[in-house]
C-alpha cells in the first residue's frame, strides 16, 4: 500500500526551487481545507518522505558528508567544474550544490511546518485510534524538521528559523545564532519523543520513523553541542555530555525517565504552561510532567544486526535500522514513477555526478578487520562478490588509489541497484556515540565495553558458522582483538578510529571531522598525500582549505541578495 500511496499522491507535494514556499497544494485546494482531512495529512507526510528519497537530497548528503572528507578521492577532484571547485575549496558563493543543499532542506522544513500547523484543524472521529495516528504524523514531522535544521546547522552554522505559521509576506527571517538553532532542533526532537511510535514500523508500514530515530538523532545533536569543533557562543559542553548520557541510559540501558526529564519542561518552558503544551502536542490527558516512561518500552526496539546483512536487501528495515528511506524499482512493473535509488553510479559503478573512492589511508585501517570485505575492494575483487557473476559490476578502478566502496553493492539476485534503501542512521552509531559520552563523563572502562560490542559483532564475521567467513581468509581472528582498558586519551582515539571503520562510506565523515575540530588537520594530510592521477592531472584537494573559514560553507549568495542583507554571510566569504 505504501508504494501506491507515494506514487499517486507524492507528486502533490513536489515543488520547484522557485515555488516551494507556495502554501496551496496543487489542484487549487486551500491549505486550511486540504489538511482538515486525516488522509490528506498522511499524504502530506508521504510527500516529505519523497523529498528524503530524492536524488537531490541524497546526493547532497554524499557530496558534503563523504566526498569532501579524508575518506575519499573523487574523479571530480581533477575536473574543472562546479563539483570539482567545491571539492577543492575553490568554489564561490553561487555554487549550485551549496544552493541545492540549502534550498532542499528548507523545502522539507516548509512541508513539515504545513503539517504541524494543520494538526489542530484536522477533522477526525474520537475513539477510533485517530488520535494516535495524528500524534505519529505530528512526531514524524517534528523529527524530520529537526533533521533538516541539523543538516543546515552542520553545513552553514546558525540559520533562519522559519515560523511554523509562515506568512508569505514575511519569509525573510534573520539568522539565529548557532546556539539558538541547536536549541530549536533539540526541542523538536524532545517533543517528538512523546508522539512517535514506541516500536519499529514493519511490513507495509516500513519506511516511517519511530522513537528510535528521534532518540538516536537527539543523542547525536547533544554530542555535537558538546564537541569542540562546533563553535557555540555560550557553550556548556559538560551539561550536554550529561544530557546525552541521560538519553543513552534511557535508550540503551533501559533506565526510566519522566516526561519532565525528556522535555526539560521545568527549565525550558517558562513561557508555556503544561496545559498549553499538552494541547499543542495533542497529548492524551493522562500524560503529565511527572508521568514515567519506562526504559523497557524503548531499550529492546533496536539491536545490532549481522554486519554482513545490514547492507543487503534482506537486511533493510532490520533491528539495527533507526532511520531508513524506502526505495523501489518499478521499471519492470509498468507502474509510473521512479522511486529507485540513484547513487550507485556515484559509489560502486562509477559514472555519476561525483564518484567517491576510498583513500589508501582508509583502506589501511581494514588491514586486519573482517569488515573490510564488506566495505571496499581493490582490483582483486574477492570471490564473495563473484558468487553470482564472474565479473561483478564494480568499478572502474582508475580513480585515486584504485579502490571502490562495496558497502552498497547489490547482487543480481537482489534486484537492480535501484531497490537499495538509503540509511540515515543505525544503532551501531548510537553505541559508538554512547561509548564517547561515557568516556567524556569519566567512565572509560564502560566506554571500552560498549566499543567492544561493535568489535565483537565484527568478529562474528570470522566465526566458522558464518557462511561468509570463508571469504575472509586474509583476516586472522587471533589478531582482531577487543580494545583493552586504557586512560581517557587512548580510549578517545580508539572510539574515533572504530567509528571511522564502522561507518566508512555512510555520508557522515566530513561532519564528524567538523564537530571534532579536526578538519584542518585532515585536509592538510590529504593535501600532502595525493595519489598519482593516471591522467596526469594535478590533484590538489585539501591544499586550499582555509582554517577558520571552510569548516562552514557560505550561505548561497542568491539568498543573501534576496534578503537585502537581512541574512548575513558567513565569515570569510
Amino acid at each position: 500500500m505504501k508504494k501506491i500511496v507515494i506514487i499517486l499522491f507524492g507528486a502533490l507535494f513536489l515543488f520547484s526551487c522557485n515555488d516551494f514556499f507556495e502554501p496551496v497544494p496543487k489542484g487549487n485546494i486551500p491549505e486550511k481545507d486540504f489538511y482538515k482531512s486525516l488522509n490528506n495529512l498522511g499524504f502530506a507526510l508521504n510527500g516529505i518522505y519523497n523529498d528524503l528519497q530524492s536524488t537531490d537530497y541524497q546526493l547532497s548528503e554524499l557530496i558534503f558528508g563523504e566526498a569532501m572528507s579524508d575518506n575519499s578521492w573523487n574523479s571530480q577532484d581533477v575536473v574543472i567544474n562546479k563539483v570539482g571547485q567545491l571539492l577543492n575549496f575553490q568554489f564561490d558563493t553561487d555554487n549550485p550544490y551549496i544552493l541545492t543543499r540549502y534550498q532542499k532542506n528548507y523545502q522539507i522544513i516548509y512541508k513539515c511546518n504545513q503539517i504541524i500547523r494543520s494538526i489542530p484543524h484536522v477533522e477526525y472521529r474520537i475513539n477510533e485510534g485517530n488520535e494516535k495516528y495524528i500524534r505519529e504524523i505530528y512526531g514524524q514531522a517534528l523529527l524530520i524538521r529537526a533533521l533538516s535544521y541539523f543538516n543546515l546547522a552542520k553545513t552553514f552554522g546558525g540559520v533562519s528559523i522559519m515560523p511554523t505559521d509562515q506568512d508569505l509576506e514575511h519569509l525573510i527571517v534573520k539568522r539565529s545564532s548557532l546556539d539558538d538553532t541547536y536549541a530549536y532542533i533539540e526541542k523538536d526532537l524532545r517533543e517528538s519523543l512523546l508522539l512517535l511510535r514506541r516500536n519499529r514500523y514493519q511490513l507495509s508500514e516500513a519506511g516511517q520513523a519511530g522513537i528510535g530515530a528521534a532518540l538516536g538523532l537527539l543523542v547525536k545533536v547533544l554530542v555535537y553541542q558538546a564537541s569542540p569543533g562546533v563553535k557555540l557562543e555560550n557553550p556548556n559542553r559538560a551539561e550536554k555530555w550529561q544530557e546525552a548520557l541521560e538519553i543513552c541510559n534511557f535508550f540503551v540501558e533501559g533506565k526510566d525517565m519522566t516526561v519532565n526529564d525528556l522535555l526539560k519542561f521545568d527549565t525550558r518552558y517558562t513561557a508555556e504552561s503544561w496545559t498549553s503544551l499538552s494541547k499543542r502536542l495533542f497529548l492524551s490527558s493522562s500524560v503529565m510532567p511527572e508521568t514515567v516512561i519506562t526504559g523497557q518500552e524503548v531499550v529492546n526496539i533496536h539491536q545490532l544486526d549481522q554486519f554482513d546483512r545490514i547492507f543487503r536487501v534482506e537486511g533493510e528495515f532490520g533491528p539495527e535500522s533507526l532511520f531508513e528511506v524506502n526505495h523501489f524499482d518499478y521499471s519492470s512493473s509498468g507502474i509510473p514513477g521512479d522511486e529507485g535509488w540513484q547513487l550507485s553510479s556515484c559509489i560502486t559503478v562509477l559514472g555519476g555526478t561525483v564518484n567517491i573512492t576510498p583513500t589508501s589511508d582508509l583502506k589501511d585501517l581494514f588491514s586486519n578487520d573482517p569488515r573490510g570485505l564488506f566495505t571496499l575492494t581493490d582490483r582483486n575483487v574477492n570471490d564473495y562478490y563473484k558468487q553470482e557473476e564472474q565479473r561483478p559490476n564494480i568499478g572502474p578502478f582508475d580513480t585515486g588509489n584504485g579502490l571502490i566502496f562495496t558497502k552498497y553493492y547489490v547482487f543480481p539476485s537482489e534486484g537492480s541497484s535501484k531497490v537499495r534503501n538509503y540509511r540515515i542512521m543505525r544503532y551501531a552509531e548510537v553505541l559508538l556515540l554512547y561509548a564517547e559520552v561515557l568516556n567524556e563523563t569519566g567512565d572509560s572502562r564502560k566506554a571500552v565495553d560498549y566499543l567492544n560490542k561493535i568489535r565483537q559483532r565484527a568478529r562474528k564475521l570470522l566465526d566458522p558458522s558464518n557462511p561468509n567467513a570463508k571469504y575472509n581468509r586474509e583476516v586472522s581472528i587471533n589478531n582482531f582483538k577487543d580494545v583493552e582498558y586504557a586512560p581517557y586519551n587512548i580510549v578517545r582515539d580508539a572510539i574515533r578510529n572504530e567509528k571511522r571503520i564502522e561507518m566508512a562510506g555512510e555520508f557522515d565523515r566530513w561532519f564528524e571531522l567538523y564537530r571534532l575540530g579536526l578538519l584542518a588537520e585532515r585536509m592538510a594530510f590529504i593535501a600532502k598525500n595525493p595519489p598519482v592521477e593516471p591522467s596526469g592531472a594535478l590533484r590538489e584537494r585539501g591544499k586550499y582549505f582555509r582554517k577558520g573559514v571552510n569548516e562552514l560553507f557560505p550561505i548561497p549568495q542568491k539568498e543573501v541578495q534576496i534578503s537585502n542583507g537581512v541574512i548575513e554571510q558567513n565569515f570569510g566569504y
